[in-house]
């Protein structure tokens, strides 16, 4: 081994060891705060109130976060998306906020863009509904789908997301404000 060998080996075992404590100082971090929050809700009423009504019961806005990841890498960039209407597309009536399709009995759904499943639940007017935080900051409502995911499933563009029997709704989200889905 010549000496230039050496010296980069023992450069590369140095930072491998950076990476390392720096893996375990963020490790240790975050052990400590969750037992210092977990601590403080077993003792104060207030804080626990707090965590599980303001904290937990709030939708986090997975979109920001993806964002801020691509800038960095492309691990989460959407290729390409798909028509959600797909061949029912001349099915298709205005329904409350959204979108009604008329649909063979039992015919699977795919999601049009990826995201995070972050509502499985009954809604009023859609039935049995499941909402998805889609990567690129909308929030895609699915109604009256027999669901094949689970909460918090991340999903890709194009992924089954359930069958539906007879007629399935569709209504999209946008800053809290419906989108008007004819423009489309």
């Amino acid at each position: 081994m010549t000496y230039e060998e050496y010296k980069n080996n023992k450069s590369d075992n140095k930072t491998n060891k950076n990476y390392l404590k720096i893996f375990l100082n963020k490790l240790f971090t975050i052990i400590v705060f969750s037992m210092i929050i977990i601590i403080i809700s077993n003792n104060s009423p207030k804080f626990k109130s707090f965590l599980v009504n303001d904290v937990l019961n709030n939708t986090m806005d997975f979109s920001k976060i993806n964002k801020i990841i691509n800038n960095f890498t492309s691990i989460f960039k959407i290729e390409n998306t798909l028509n959600v209407r797909g061949v029912v597309e001349e099915k298709s009536e205005k329904y409350l906020d959204g979108v009604k399709y008329k649909i063979s009995k039992g015919e699977k759904i795919y999601i049009k863009d990826s995201g995070i499943v972050t509502y499985i639940g009954y809604k009023e007017g859609y039935n049995n509904t499941i909402i998805i935080q889609q990567s690129n900051g909308y929030y895609a409502w699915y109604g009256n789908i027999k669901e094949s995911v689970k909460i918090y499933d991340y999903l890709e563009s194009g992924s089954e997301l359930g069958t539906a029997d007879d007629e399935y709704y569709y209504v999209l989200y946008k800053d809290n404000k419906v989108v008007d889905l004819s423009e489309n």
